[in-house]
């Protein structure tokens, strides 16, 4: 699927829209600018909550999401998320600095429907991933 395909949860001129979940504003613009020019609508949030009601109110064709976050981690808001029956089957890709997951909560992101991929991802890295979590 393009990036210009639509899509459900496509933004109004009928492209895939991506929700960013991460409260790293330089790794937020980076992730932002890198999708935009490369035509998908993107929306942002700083945190679990504003996360959850983003998807609520964009209803995005794929999350990436980062594992740590204020109020509420990245596999809390998995499971709120998945509690949600519209949201169930969003694809999403937990990208996160740690370079170290415990064995547990891999398994629960899993468990979850969630994808992990390691920072820093480069330009072609970031394409591919979002690429493949709207393949699905």
């Amino acid at each position: 699927m393009s990036a210009n395909s639509t899509t459900v949860g496509a933004g109004q001129k009928g492209v895939a829209t991506v929700l960013i979940i991460e409260d790293d504003p330089g790794a937020t613009t980076v992730f932002k600018q890198i999708l935009t020019m490369n035509g998908y609508d993107v929306y942002v949030a700083p945190d679990a909550e504003s996360g959850l009601l983003e998807v609520q109110r964009v209803n995005p064709s794929a999350v990436l999401l980062d594992l740590h976050l204020p109020m509420a981690d990245g596999v809390e808001f998995l499971r709120q998320l998945r509690e949600s029956v519209p949201a169930a089957r969003m694809p999403i890709a937990v990208v996160t600095g740690d370079y170290f997951v415990e064995e547990a909560v891999a398994e629960e992101l899993q468990q979850l429907g969630a994808q992990v991929h390691f920072k820093p991802l480069w330009e072609d890295d970031l394409l591919r991933l979002v690429h493949g979590l709207l393949d699905r």
